[in-house]
């Protein structure tokens, strides 16, 4: 009796929390600019007498630069402006020098894959073949598909090159057509007018963002007149992505000291809410976005199923953007990826961008059967074990028949 008192007040005093507080690292902090973390798990054994035939892939784009040229000239054009009529202090013509270093690598590059992102899938692929050979024996089938994107394209490119070094007998085909689009890169109309800068739940979102968006001090560390800055938040973001994008790129360059980190956890959080909520399992979108991977879905499930019946292809591998992997993850309620939470204070306990999809990221089902000719499956996302909701026949690994169910209904609730 004594015991439960202790606990109740101790509950009073201090409250109760289903989650536990993060401390992203500086470069978590960048959200889906955080560049691909090598993988430190250790697999699980498969059960005796199961071999792995078939992996089924959905990967991300590797690190890359912004998306246009206008992220990087704007902010040079105004640290170049000010500088004109002496309005940077000596911390902010330091950074413009900064930022025309950035603007010099990135010119010409805006929207593409960099080096390391090329690396990162070389680097996945042949993990991949070292961990799973007799998938890729002999002179196995890979059939890869990509988003129109170049680099999406050119990532997987350097995925199956990597897999014809390893194997050169391997036969690759690799295709990146508009027809592919309908669901490697699928989103409904319903769900853009979700997105969209008019949809009524922005409202309480740019609030959410006045409040942990706090451009002051930064602005008047860099410059002299701090109101000359128009939009001192948007100001701030743009500051705020090109040091995110610094560890995705080859440059011996940061910005973080420009920033204190509650700044950068503050502008994370904001991040991290916009994407929970278009396109994870965030009660706000009533199951929308999720929905959106629908068709997806349905080509991982039919594909599987004619490899188990025909013997080929020996992997299909996909290639494609963040939005639409996390979409996925959350509609198959793969662990981590599907929780949902009201409080958009807490979105970012509740799920976390870069730990689901930082650049790099990637879903593989491994397929496994034995002489019975039994199915079983495991889920890999960014190369560590995860589970489903779901019974599992032993530790990470799942009946192929249970898993097509459990997942055919999630397709029929939605």
């Amino acid at each position: 009796m004594m015991r439960r008192s202790i606990f109740f007040i101790l509950f009073l005093l201090y409250g109760f929390s289903a989650y536990t507080q993060i401390t992203p690292s500086l470069e978590q902090t960048g959200s889906i600019y955080y560049a691909y973390p090598a993988p430190t798990a250790v697999a699980t054994p498969a059960p005796a007498g199961y071999e792995p035939f078939y992996i089924s892939h959905y990967g991300r784009h590797g690190s890359r630069w912004m998306t246009a040229d206008e992220r990087y000239t704007e902010v040079v054009e105004v640290f170049d402006s000010l500088y004109q009529c002496a309005g940077l202090t000596p911390l902010g013509i330091d950074v413009r020098q900064r930022l025309h270093r950035v603007w010099e690598d990135a010119r010409g590059c805006s929207g593409s894959i960099t080096p390391l992102g090329e690396r990162q899938h070389r680097e996945i692929a042949g993990r991949m073949f070292q961990n799973y050979p007799q998938v890729f024996r002999g002179d196995a089938f890979v059939d890869a598909r990509s988003s129109t994107s170049l680099r999406c394209a050119l990532s997987m490119s350097y995925f199956t090159e990597r897999l014809k070094e390893l194997n050169p007998a391997l036969h690759v085909e690799r295709r990146a057509y508009h027809r592919y689009m309908d669901y490697i890169a699928y989103t409904s109309p319903e769900g853009e007018e979700f997105s969209s800068e008019a949809a009524p739940w922005r409202k309480g979102f740019r609030d959410f963002e006045a409040k942990n968006v706090r451009p002051g001090r930064l602005m008047a560390s860099l410059f002299v007149h701090p109101d000359v800055i128009n939009n001192p938040d948007a100001m701030m973001r743009s500051l705020y992505w090109i040091a995110a994008d610094m560890q995705n790129v080859e440059l011996d360059l940061s910005f973080y000291d420009l920033f204190e980190y509650e700044e950068l956890f503050g502008i994370w959080k904001t991040v991290n809410a916009r994407m929970y909520v278009c396109n994870a399992a965030a009660p706000l979108n009533g199951g929308l976005m999720p929905r959106c991977a629908v068709p997806l879905l349905r080509n991982i499930l039919e594909s599987a199923e004619a490899a188990i019946q025909k013997g080929s292809p020996a992997a299909d591998l996909r290639f494609g953007h963040d939005t639409h992997l996390l979409r996925l993850l959350a509609l198959m309620q793969v662990d981590g990826c599907s929780n949902q939470e009201w409080d958009m204070e807490k979105f970012h306990l509740a799920w976390q961008d870069y730990r689901i999809s930082p650049m790099g990221a990637n879903l593989q089902i491994v397929f496994y059967r034995n002489g019975a000719n039994d199915v079983i499956v495991k889920f890999l996302l960014n190369e560590t074990e995860v589970t489903l909701p779901i019974k599992s026949v032993t530790g990470p690994y799942y009946s192929w028949k249970a898993v097509k169910a459990f997942l055919e209904a999630q397709i029929k609730a939605v």
